[in-house]
């Protein structure tokens, strides 16, 4: 017999399929298309109530994102703080690379932790100012790279490497934060 959840539905004006996901707080929830009867709805989440349960054991066998729920108030308080760190880091490993860079950002981005534009500007999380310092260089080390490799190709990964040997076992460990 199949588990019965409880769920949320999201209507999507532009969703072509539906699409389930449950958040880190065990939410299960299902995007539909405006025109898909709930009918539908009940049976996707039954034939995908295995996915689920492994889902939601493995929400409860991790811990939550170390951050929890940050405010613009700690994106203000922390945001210079961000800068500081981030521009002397960048000028050091810039200067390793022999790269120059333009404008440094500091946002307060959901889902990324730094971004580097065709421009040369880099734009870096606020957030990094609290992980650990061999994340922090990962992150800005990653980005420095972009100035010469605009991509993930094998060269890129080699230009990381150079500082960063061991930077997939650290971009693993970021999917903590």
């Amino acid at each position: 017999m199949k588990t019965v959840f409880e769920y949320q539905v999201r209507v999507s004006k532009r969703a072509k399929n539906m699409r389930l996901s449950v958040q880190s707080d065990g939410t299960i929830i299902v995007s539909k298309p405006k025109l898909v009867p709930d009918s539908f709805v009940t049976k996707f989440v039954e034939r995908h109530s295995d996915w689920i349960e492994k889902r939601l054991e493995y929400i409860k066998s991790h811990p939550a994102p170390l951050f929890g729920k940050l405010t613009v108030k700690d994106y203000k308080a922390h945001k210079e703080l961000a800068r500081a760190l981030v521009t002397e880091r960048t000028q050091f490993y810039a200067g390793k690379y022999g790269f120059a860079f333009g404008a440094i950002r500091i946002g307060n981005q959901k889902g990324r932790w730094g971004s580097c534009s065709k421009r040369s500007n880099l734009n870096f999380n606020y957030k990094i100012v609290f992980l650990p310092k061999e994340l922090q260089d990962y992150i800005i080390i990653h980005e420095v790279c972009h100035l010469k490799e605009h991509n993930h190709s094998d060269r890129f990964w080699s230009l990381v490497a150079k500082e960063c040997p061991d930077w997939k076992t650290l971009r693993k460990g970021l999917t903590r934060y």
